[in-house]
């Protein structure tokens, strides 16, 4: 799984930052020099920050990077720590899960209906739909992975 996370974040997640800077900037650069802006540009864009943001969501988890609020867990003993984690981890299992269920039948519902975009250009909505339960479901992995360790860190803790 760590393969797919670094996978997902660093390669695919590279590349699509460099496609909406480079798509951003043709844009830009076409509506001020050649008063002809590349249409479909806001909906590409909208497509690909999902891609970003739910791609790199288990890689972020794996390098326990996301943003953190220690101002009073800091001052508890480490195993209280270690508590909170496991607290913090399944209370975003349980809460992404519950996201991965409903945008599984969001997208679902997308493909049936072939909703679009409103727009110049009609883009279906269906696979920007299906990318947030796959990196929805690659996070819960993740808190999973990270509590059952941390569980075994508390166990090793409790025995003498």
């Amino acid at each position: 799984m760590p393969n797919v996370e670094r996978y997902l974040s660093k390669v695919a997640g590279g590349i699509i930052l460099t496609a909406m800077m480079l798509l951003v900037t043709g844009d830009v650069l076409g509506r001020y020099l050649f008063n002809s802006p590349v249409h479909g540009t806001t909906e590409v864009i909208e497509f690909m920050m999902v891609a970003l943001l739910y791609f790199t969501l288990a890689h972020t988890q794996a390098a326990k990077a996301h943003i953190r609020v220690e101002m009073f867990v800091s001052r508890l003993s480490p195993k209280a720590q270690l508590i909170c984690d496991e607290m913090a981890y399944i209370m975003g299992f349980v809460l992404f899960a519950l996201i991965t269920w409903q945008a599984t039948l969001s997208a679902i519902k997308a493909w049936q209906l072939w909703e679009t975009t409103f727009g110049v250009i009609l883009f279906p909505l269906f696979p920007a739909k299906v990318l947030i339960p796959i990196g929805s479901f690659l996070f819960c992995l993740r808190l999973l992975l990270d509590s059952v360790e941390g569980w075994k860190t508390l166990r090793r803790q409790a025995s003498p």
